[in-house]
């Protein structure tokens, strides 16, 4: 007899007669024999309604009756589910978060779950229950003892399912939703998008941290962790949807710290890297394409690829190689600048010093504590790059052994952690395997900020204790004559919102330094396993773009992931452009 757990989203318990259907399609799997673990999201949009109430209140809610109010939504989809299955005669019992005792952080509207204890849960089991929980939330113990009602965030219903997938050891967790699976980008936007019969966790990753609303990003990470079998599939139909499959040898679960593992796994150094900055170039659709499909020709494989702010109608545009393409890529860039304008520069001696972890970018104190710990040893950053699995930043050669021994003793990584110039196994992948946009960014410029060792953490430090998450993070090679550089980021509109004070007070401690809002822009992000071992790939997408005249705001790359931030009136144009030139509906 098998144990699974199936959750369904908000859409699919949107009406009753929606949790009538699941009912029968949960009396199905009963008759085969399984033991069954229901985790349930809200009914439709009665979050959002949640919401409004209070903040018609309100602008400002206590979080903590914010917490009391937005879980009272599952816990009605869970008893009336808990109903529809006993009048099936399928005895069904309804928990809620803190009557299943998951335990979370003392965090009100982000809590990160500690432990589930799953003895209640299993003894309703072994009766012959179908227990149905509330997901989204938990509780956390209170200073006295007593428990605190705590909410997981948005997405948090599919955090639960997977929890106690993992808690309970589930054979598989299967996600329901009103989508067949995950598709190679949003179907409102590409109408023949393809189901993905199979996607990594590393994929997943980057597509639902850049907007791939199928799955939250902190569900997956639990499901790489520990090795969980996750499916997601149509509420509607029985087909088979797509498998999530991980790469890493299961972590072992351990009392209180279900989410909080170690979130830096590793520290990784590539050595002999040469850092190219092209300046001064015509801010205009297809630079990029020309640039990238230049180097292609000669065959040179480019790793991180950084475009941060426009000037005077007027764009930069920096990017690494190993130094063995270094004469290449001078001819290159001498071609370039003669066809297109602008100048060029390099700097030899230079490593990418990077660290590596799921979930990195959904807890911004890890960037912060990264690039203090470089500051602290006083040591200056060049480049930046940051993705939801790693953050990446280039240094000089000379400062390797000091960035290798402050960082590898802040995040505890020694030994075989520690990978230094790693040979990276040719998969056979796609190199663009699925698409995804975010519109719920805006773009923040920090310009004129003097070129030292600090000035990247003291910004990604305000902003962590203020728990606000920010992404995308870049910083360009171009220097001024006053010896200040700009750095670029994106976060979300509510985070924006947030944000007016802490970024004020950091202009105070940076005399001469100014902060600059985008224009309304969106994210489109490519993804793929292939990537890294493709020569052109970014060529490709920004040729996508070129062709419909779309112009790149800000480029930031991964080894797997293509980020371009667009104006928001070109944002669907965009991602069907690069669906089209991959073939993707194929």
């Amino acid at each position: 007899m098998a144990l699974l757990i199936k959750k369904f989203g908000g859409t699919s318990v949107g009406d009753l007669q929606k949790i009538k259907n699941i009912a029968k399609h949960i009396s199905i799997s009963r008759e085969a024999g399984n033991d069954i673990v229901i985790v349930v999201s809200a009914m439709g949009n009665t979050t959002d309604e949640l919401t409004q109430m209070a903040q018609s209140i309100s602008s400002n809610p206590h979080k903590r009756e914010l917490d009391m109010l937005l879980s009272t939504g599952e816990q009605i989809t869970s008893a009336l589910l808990s109903i529809a299955l006993n009048e099936y005669g399928i005895p069904a019992v309804s928990m809620t978060g803190s009557q299943v005792e998951i335990i979370t952080e003392s965090l009100h509207g982000k809590a990160r779950i500690l432990e589930i204890k799953t003895e209640r849960i299993t003894d309703y089991l072994n009766q012959g229950y179908v227990v149905v929980v509330a997901g989204f939330q938990g509780a956390s113990l209170s200073h006295n003892g007593s428990l605190e009602i705590t909410t997981l965030g948005r997405g948090g219903s599919d955090t639960s399912a997977v929890a106690l997938s993992t808690a309970l050891g589930a054979e598989k967790c299967e996600i329901y939703t009103d989508v067949p699976g995950v598709l190679t980008t949003d179907p409102r936007i590409v109408e023949n998008a393809k189901l993905l019969d199979l996607i990594s966790c590393e994929e997943m990753l980057e597509l639902a941290s850049v907007g791939a609303s199928v799955l939250h990003p902190r569900a997956v990470e639990i499901a790489r962790n520990y090795g969980i079998k996750l499916y997601v599939k149509s509420s509607e139909t029985n087909k088979g949807g797509t498998l999530l499959i991980s790469n890493l040898k299961p972590l072992q679960l351990k009392r209180g710290g279900l989410e909080l593992t170690k979130t830096v796994n590793n520290l990784e150094i590539v050595e002999q890297q040469v850092v190219f900055g092209l300046s001064h170039l015509p801010d205009k659709p297809g630079i990029a394409a020309q640039i990238f499909e230049k180097l292609s020709e000669a065959d040179i494989i480019v790793d991180l690829i950084i475009q941060a702010t426009h000037e005077e109608k007027r764009n930069d545009i920096t990017f690494t190689i190993p130094e063995k393409f270094l004469e290449r890529t001078i001819n290159q860039c001498d071609q370039i600048i003669a066809q297109i304008g602008g100048t060029y520069n390099f700097k030899t001696n230079m490593t990418k010093l990077s660290i590596q972890g799921a979930g990195i970018m959904g807890r911004p104190s890890i960037s912060a504590e990264f690039f203090d710990t470089l500051s602290k040893a006083n040591i200056n950053v060049s480049l930046i790059a940051t993705s939801e699995i790693k953050v990446s930043c280039v240094i000089d050669v000379k400062d390797i052994s000091k960035a290798t021994r402050f960082v590898g003793e802040k995040f505890k990584l020694f030994g075989s952690q520690i990978l230094i110039n790693p040979s990276l196994k040719i998969k056979d992948e796609p190199e663009v395997r699925g698409i995804a946009l975010d519109k719920n960014q805006v773009q923040v410029s920090f310009r004129n900020l003097p070129d030292k060792p600090g000035v990247v953490a003291s910004i990604c430090l305000a902003l962590a204790e203020a728990n606000l998450i920010f992404d995308t993070i870049v910083q360009s090679e171009r220097t001024t004559e006053l010896n200040t550089k700009d750095i670029s980021f994106t976060m979300s509109k509510d985070d924006r919102k947030n944000a007016d004070h802490i970024l004020k007070n950091l202009l105070q401690k940076l005399p001469g330094s100014i902060i600059v809002d985008g224009p309304a822009i969106g994210k489109v992000s490519a993804v793929g396993a292939g990537m890294a071992f493709k020569v052109g790939t970014a060529g490709r997408i920004f040729r996508a773009l070129a062709n419909e005249q779309i112009n790149i705001e800000m480029i930031a790359t991964s080894e797997i992931r293509t980020s371009c931030v667009v104006l928001e009136k070109d944002c669907n144009k965009a991602v069907t452009a690069i669906h089209k030139f991959f073939k993707l509906n194929e």
